[in-house]
Formats: structure tokens, C-alpha cells, sequence
């Protein structure tokens, strides 16, 4: 296509490729020619019906222009429905994921150039199989536009390979689309990835928190001052994990799930937590915690969108929890036996007598970690 043909200005770039290319081309060996004849006839068709303009094509991956973002969109969505009805050889599946990207690219005689082309390339490089996913200026013109039948979900900001600038990604969601994926390849769920890929194995001691006063503190503060009494609240304890060595598994709204490879770890790290929320500022009343700490042994399991744990351990961590008084850390058992003066400076453990609690098959004695300086007053 020669340079005067292609669209100028604001241009919508769409990117595709085939999911799995390599493995298909092994599997069907010299059928692979046909089935890539009839991809190319299809995301031509979608590309011709909504005026894009094919600007290169190299093996079963395209690089098409829009003068209108809705029309790429468009074209998308009629690329995915062609290749889901089409019959293919074998009874394989040819799945293809496209990345879109609105800008203001530079234009030669040789053709497009500019950071835009790569950004959209990276779009559809984190994406799966029957996924479209959008950028955030193609996402606003979509919207603006109210495009029938067409929703967006918003899947967060990512940082793609090479590109400085984290992106707001978005995934069209249309009648005759999939929906569920699992998450994107992106420099950012790598990284969250290999964070998960962190967690302690084995016996591990878990430490629980509540808030007593939390309904108190939602009607003194109405719904707008919530917001920066827990992002304080959020930004103490998760510095507090961190300086202890604990991985924070849940956090969500008043409660918080922290794990740790040290059970000493755990309860200096309670007695920290205390002090931090005392020093610190806040836009009300600082909160009040219950704090429960447990070891057992506990089961990892992932899938592949989060990590954690199941078993008893952590379900009798949040009974203990439950178990403390306001203001009070109580320490369970199973945690006090492993723990000697030496492992927790500054913190003494003294008995809270025994009691009943749910999720322990018997009476168990829970122990209250104090800073030692609390507990010689």
C-alpha cells in the first residue's frame, strides 16, 4: 500500500498474531499452509469490512491502521467471531489475540514510524488467544463514542516489555467474545508472579489482624474520610510486614493476613505494628487492633491468578484473633513453644490463662505479647 493511501493524524493501530503458531505448524506439518491461507482470508475480510487499512503482514501476525478507533474495535470483534465459526483442520482451534493503540504516528514513504507502533505491539503481545485488549486513548475514544453492544473492562496498569510508561489496559467485551482469561503477560504480573513465588513453605506462622472500633470508626467518619484513614492504615502495617519479613496475603478493608518463615518474626512484628499505629498520624482516631498469631503447618495452593494457603493453621489464626481483646496480641500455643527470650528482644509473652476457642479441638492456653517496657509498668 503506498504512503498517500494510509490514514494520517490520530491513527488506530491494530495488532494481531496467532496463540501457539509454532506448536499448530508441528502438529499439522504441511497442513499448516491452507489453515494460514484461511486466517489471512479472514482477518482481511474484517479488516476490508471496516475500513482499515493493511499496512504489513509477516507470517500469520497483521499491522492494520484505522482512521476511527470504533471501526478497529469493530474489526476486532468480527476477526474473533470469524475465526471461532471457522471449521479447521483437525479439529484445532486457531485462536488470535489483537492489541489496539490510538496516537499520532510519524509517516515516510517507507511507512509508519513512532513510539505509537510499538506500544500497540506490546498490547497484543500480553494478551491470549480470543482477547482484544485497548489502550487507554483507544479506550477513551471508544467510550465516547458509545459504541452499541461493546463494554470495556479494566484491567489495571502495566508495564510492557521496553516501554517506560505503564499502560492502562483495557478488554473489550462483546456478545460471541470470551470473557475469562487468565492473567496478562505483562512486566507487572511477572513481577507479581515471582513475589507469589516468595511464600514460605512448611510450618508457617500467621498473623492476623482486626479492627474493634472499625463500625465506630466508618459512622464518626462517613464514607469520605474513610479513604485516607485506610490508606494510613494500609501504608503502616504493609511497611511493618516488610520490615519483619512477612508477606502480606490479604488486605481488606480493617483485616490483613500476614505470613511468616519465623515465628519470632511474627510477634516482634505484632508489637511493632502496635507501636507504628501509635506514632503515627491520622485523619481521626488511630485504629484499635485485635491481633492473632499461630503456627502450623499449612498447604500451599496456587492457581493462576493468586497463591496462598489452606488448613487449619490459618483458620486458627483468625480464631485467635478473634479470641483477643481490644488492644491485646494474642499469641497461640503452637507459637509460644517455638519462641525463646532471645529470638524476640524487647518482647516478653505472658499467660492469658486458658480458654476455649473455635477451630481448636480442646482448651489451649493463648499467651499476650507486650513490649517489655509495657510490661515491667
Amino acid at each position: 500500500m503506498g504512503r498517500r493511501e494510509l490514514p494520517t493524524g490520530t491513527v488506530t493501530f491494530l495488532f494481531t498474531d496467532v496463540e501457539g503458531s509454532t506448536r499448530l505448524l508441528k502438529r499439522l506439518g504441511p497442513a499448516y499452509g491452507p489453515l494460514l491461507a484461511r486466517h489471512h482470508e479472514l482477518v482481511r475480510d474484517a479488516i476490508s469490512d471496516h475500513g482499515g487499512h493493511e499496512v504489513d503482514t509477516q507470517g500469520e501476525a497483521f499491522f492494520v491502521a484505522f482512521p476511527r478507533a470504533k471501526d478497529a474495535v469493530a474489526s476486532a470483534i468480527t476477526m474473533q467471531h470469524n475465526h471461532a465459526g471457522a471449521a479447521w483442520p483437525e479439529g484445532v482451534q486457531v485462536r488470535v489475540r489483537i492489541g489496539i493503540h490510538t496516537a499520532e504516528p510519524g509517516l515516510t514513504e517507507s511507512g509508519y514510524f513512532g513510539m505509537g507502533l510499538h506500544r500497540a505491539a506490546r498490547l497484543c503481545a500480553v494478551g491470549h488467544g480470543g482477547q482484544v485488549l485497548l489502550s487507554r486513548s483507544t479506550a477513551g475514544l471508544v467510550d465516547e463514542d458509545e459504541t452499541p453492544d461493546v463494554s470495556l473492562r479494566d484491567l489495571g496498569e502495566h508495564l510492557l516489555k521496553d516501554l517506560e510508561r505503564p499502560e492502562r489496559i483495557y478488554q473489550v467485551v462483546a456478545l460471541g467474545l470470551e470473557e475469562r482469561f487468565p492473567p496478562l503477560a505483562s512486566v507487572t504480573e511477572l513481577a507479581r508472579k515471582a513475589e507469589l513465588a516468595e511464600l514460605p513453605t512448611g510450618t508457617v506462622t500467621f498473623l492476623v489482624t482486626d479492627v474493634a472500633d472499625y463500625t465506630e470508626t466508618v459512622r464518626t467518619l462517613g464514607v469520605s474520610g474513610m479513604g485516607p484513614w485506610l490508606d494510613r492504615y494500609d501504608e503502616v502495617l504493609l511497611a511493618t510486614a516488610e520490615e519483619h519479613r512477612g508477606k502480606v496475603l490479604e488486605l481488606v478493608g480493617d483485616s490483613a493476613v500476614i505470613v511468616f518463615a519465623r515465628p519470632a518474626d511474627a510477634v516482634v512484628a505484632g508489637v511493632g505494628l502496635v507501636r507504628a499505629i501509635e506514632a503515627a498520624d491520622w485523619p481521626d482516631r488511630p485504629p484499635e487492633l485485635q491481633i492473632g498469631i499461630h503456627t502450623g503447618e499449612a498447604e500451599q495452593w496456587r492457581s493462576r491468578t493468586r497463591a496462598g494457603y489452606v488448613g487449619a493453621a490459618v483458620l486458627r489464626a483468625v480464631a485467635v484473633c478473634g479470641a483477643a481483646a481490644p488492644g491485646q496480641i494474642a499469641v497461640s500455643p503452637a507459637t509460644e513453644a517455638l519462641l525463646d527470650a532471645s529470638s524476640t528482644p524487647g518482647v516478653a509473652l505472658r499467660s492469658l490463662g486458658e480458654r476455649a476457642i473455635r477451630q481448636f479441638e480442646r482448651p489451649v492456653e493463648l499467651y499476650e505479647a507486650v513490649a517489655e517496657v509495657t510490661l515491667a509498668s
